[in-house]
């Protein structure tokens, strides 16, 4: 099946473009020939092609589809490590970001000229904004830190006595207040950077913006003797705060339109009110989502008639009433208008997923309705980048990616990437500068989701990279590709032949008949009928393979009783050493669950069968968790009885969603804290499999969680997001049909493969100590292997970019180590005799 599409293209190809006196292929074939061999995940073909294109007499004709192909085609930089809250000022020179540190909220703000990008100044506060001019920005901040900190505190303490969700909110709110009435506002003056405070007396302040002159403010604040509403006040640099409107709602997301006559903020759900500050005139709207024009002319917002949803547009001028643009009994979402206000762009869903439709706001009838975007994963957040181009992202929130649209033609181009093959690159913000030149992206570049920093980075719509550049991209990606195919066959090279036969045995048929059967029983929440169904349907199939299964009994809420499923396969070398292959079997309230996690039991259920009869020189569990969609219960559960039983858990594999494909590409996501791990599962599908794997350091908030919280960073596994976005997704509609079931079967394979090498080599050592001695030298010890059958230990040394420099081999587990500079990074593992090395450095640094 992998090369169908290429026996395709390639026959197409020859008709279409040879001939009887030159059969050679051209350009264009050749550019999607290797389109093809990288959508079936042949990347090392793939990049060969491009290098001869991008190195060739028409690489610059080539320049833009090998740019989006292997990454971006805009200039990026990263403006900060870390960072959140972007956005810019009315000018587009400056773009602003807010980090958060232990005596709070900093706010950043950044100057773009053409020499480049350079620091402004760094404030001590929040929710900063621009002056219509930009000449001076005001921003909060806490007047008296420490005793903001006892108040917060006080309020805190009540949190052991929530219940309710709706107590949690009061909680919430009681700190909002709380902080109001420690914040004061400032102002700075960009060009001298003065900064002077402004009178607020008894007032607590939760935001502000400028007036249209930016000689003075609007805030919503709350005064000492009513903390159970907030209102707008006028605040002046000198004079004292007027007050604007009186009713006892909170008031949150105020914003300016109309040249500043008018006030826009919302009032609580599903509730905006538009003031008129020169008469004080309020209109009160049923509305959500609101959103006003680049020229502050129109308000578009989210309401409903006679229980359809509609698009609703007015002209804040003209005190008209809203006309409705659109009317529609499917969700909409995320309205966003033109910069003259002429359009709307909105989100709406058709069926399970958000698309992109445009509608004008002259006449109100929609018949001009147009839809932009069919995509089978969600289409969110639309914006404006300028009259002709809408900026939108897709994916669900572990893994959103940008795209500029064609607003006349829905035509799409990617926009942020990391430049490499295998690395997710999750995206959280997005800011268009006014002008539409820049957008600032807050991303996770490096593909870890589990560190709190996110990088800011600007994209430079008017700068495109070079051929050069792109070049030298694709060189570096073919060197890396090269590099990890050639790893990952030495690493599997002792075994391979058994393995091959392992994953020649993984069935489609039996795996749908697996998921199937399960899909049977509905939702297996853990308080539902379907749990105790599925418990009872997987202990038959392991006790069918051979397993005496145990079922881990627990009461995870009173009343309710459900269990872990472990089947255990000993080891033949060193049963004590544990490696675990898991899946939680159970779903949401909502539904079957059928890629949550229906998919991972599949692949668990055939994995066991087929090792049944294989034992690995360690001891191999297979463990189905109950009560992750009920918050990890059954994980947790389960490695709690590991440590109090003293269980020596070396190596984890967890597999969570990986049966929903949203194009003709196999492929999934390797899920990880451990590199080695995550290497080795590379190597797994690329040899064993059809499957394509990409890669995130990805362990929160899942069943592999559990295993970090005491055992480290010892887990891989698969999973689809964070790169699918699956829009079935914890819903009802996550049904049998929605599976790719030829995906499951190429992710048992590359789970079998990789379980089978992990249980196969050392485990990472431990005691790794290094000692530098009076004359230079430096002492590297460890704990010598646990496994049976280690002969030798490699040891590598090198600078901290290149830790591997120089590789030496011992057989005791010590060496003495000449002319080692300070930080010099020294990495050990055991090797078997049989050639098989450990799946993981023990690393330490020289002192």
């Amino acid at each position: 099946m992998k090369n169908f599409y290429r026996i395709l293209f390639v026959g197409c190809a020859c008709l279409v473009y040879s001939s009887a006196a030159n059969a050679q292929q051209l350009p264009g074939a050749a550019f999607d020939s290797a389109g093809i061999a990288w959508a079936e995940g042949d990347y090392v073909d793939a990049l060969v092609r491009l290098e001869r294109l991008m190195s060739g007499p028409r690489a610059e004709s080539f320049l833009a589809p090998v740019a989006l192909l292997t990454g971006e085609l805009y200039v990026s930089t990263q403006i900060a490590p870390d960072g959140h809250s972007v956005r810019w000022s009315p000018d587009g020179r400056y773009a602003v970001y807010e980090t958060d540190g232990d005596s709070g909220v900093q706010t950043h703000m950044v100057a773009f000229g053409s020499d480049g990008t350079r620091s402004v100044a760094t404030i001590d506060g929040h929710g900063l904004v621009f002056s219509p001019s930009a000449g001076r920005v005001a921003y909060l901040a806490i007047e008296d830190p420490a005793a903001f900190s006892a108040a917060a505190e006080a309020v805190r303490a009540r949190a052991g006595q929530i219940e309710t969700r709706e107590q949690f909110n009061r909680l919430r709110q009681a700190l909002d207040f709380v902080e109001a009435a420690h914040t004061g506002i400032r102002i700075r003056e960009l060009t001298t950077g003065d900064e002077r405070e402004v009178r607020t007396p008894r007032l607590g302040i939760h935001a502000a913006v400028f007036d249209p002159h930016g000689e003075g403010l609007y805030a919503i604040a709350s005064t000492e003797d009513d903390t159970a509403a907030t209102n707008v006040w006028a605040v002046g640099m000198d004079s004292d705060p007027r007050q604007l409107t009186n009713s006892p709602s909170i008031k949150t997301d105020i914003r300016t339109a109309l040249a500043g006559e008018r006030l826009i903020y919302s009032t609580g759900d599903d509730q905006i009110e538009v003031l008129n500050v020169p008469t004080g005139a309020v209109r009160e709207l049923s509305a959500s989502a609101p959103t006003i024009s680049a020229d502050g002319s129109t308000l578009a917002f989210v309401g409903s008639v006679d229980g359809e949803n509609t698009i609703n547009v007015v002209a804040l001028g003209s005190g008209a009433d809203p006309v409705v643009v659109q009317r529609t009994p499917f969700p909409v979402d995320n309205p966003a208008l033109s910069p003259n206000g002429e359009s709307v762009i909105y989100q709406m869903m058709p069926r399970e997923d958000w698309e992109l439709f445009t509608v004008g706001t002259a006449g109100g009838d929609g018949a001009d309705a147009r839809r932009l975007t069919r995509e089978i994963q969600h289409d969110l957040f639309p914006r404006y980048v300028d009259a002709s181009t809408i900026l939108a992202v897709k994916g669900e929130g572990r893994h959103r990616r940008s795209y500029l649209y064609d607003a006349a033609t829905g035509e799409r181009t990617r926009l942020f990437h990391n430049n490499t093959v295998r690395t997710v690159a999750p995206e959280y913000e997005w800011a268009a500068a006014p002008d539409g030149s820049r957008v600032l992206i807050v991303a996770e570049r490096d593909g870890n989701t589990v560190s709190p920093e996110r990088g800011v980075f600007v994209m430079d719509l008017e700068r495109q990279v070079t051929t050069s550049e792109v070049l030298a991209r694709v060189r570096g990606e073919l060197a890396t590709e090269r590099q990890l195919r050639e790893n990952g066959r030495e690493m599997f090279a002792p075994i391979a032949e058994a393995v091959a036969a392992a994953t020649d045995e993984v069935s489609v048929t039996r795996l749908y008949r697996y998921a199937n059967d399960l899909f049977q029983f509905g939702s297996k929440y853990i308080t539902e009928p379907g749990n105790r169904l599925a418990m009872d349907y997987l202990v038959a199939r392991l006790q069918e393979f051979g397993y005496e299964p145990e079922l881990q009994w627990f009461e995870p809420q009173p009343g309710v009783r459900t269990a872990n499923i472990i089947a255990r396969l000993p080891g033949t070398a060193d049963p004590e050493l544990v490696y675990v292959i898991s899946s939680h079997f159970d779903s949401s309230e909502r539904g079957p669950g059928a890629d949550d996690n229906s998919s991972g039991t599949s692949v668990l259920l055939e994995t066991a069968r087929i090792m049944a009869d294989r034992p690995m020189p360690a001891t191999i569990e297979f463990a189905f968790f109950t009560g992750e969609e009920a918050g990890l219960l059954g994980s947790r559960e389960y490695v709690r009885r590991a440590v109090l039983d003293g269980k020596n858990i070396v190596g984890a594999l967890n597999n969570d969603m990986i049966g929903y494909a949203n194009d003709e590409r196999l492929d999934n996501t390797i899920r990880y804290s451990n590199a080695g791990i995550r290497d080795l599962q590379h190597a797994a599908a690329i040899q064993f499999s059809d499957l394509i794997t990409y890669d995130a350091e990805y362990y929160k908030n899942t069943d592999a969680h559990a295993y970090y919280e005491e055992y480290g960073d010892i887990v891989g596994g698969i999973g689809s997001y964070p790169i699918l976005a699956n829009p079935h997704y914890h819903r009802s509609h996550d049904v049998l049909e929605t599976i790719n079931h030829q995906l499951v079967a190429e992710v048992a394979k590359a789970t079998t493969a990789s379980i089978m090498l992990l249980a196969s080599s050392p485990a990472r050592l431990a005691g790794l100590e290094v000692e530098r001695g009076e004359r230079g030298d430096v002492s590297v010890s460890w704990t010598p292997a646990a496994e049976q059958g280690v002969d030798a230990y490699i040891v590598a040394y090198g600078p901290e970019d290149d830790p591997l420099a120089t590789l030496e081999t011992v057989t005791e587990p010590r060496i003495t180590l000449e002319d080692l500079a300070p930080d010099t990074v020294v990495s050990v593992k055991a090797q078997t005799s049989g050639g098989l090395e450990g799946w993981d450095w023990a690393k330490t640094v020289v002192p």
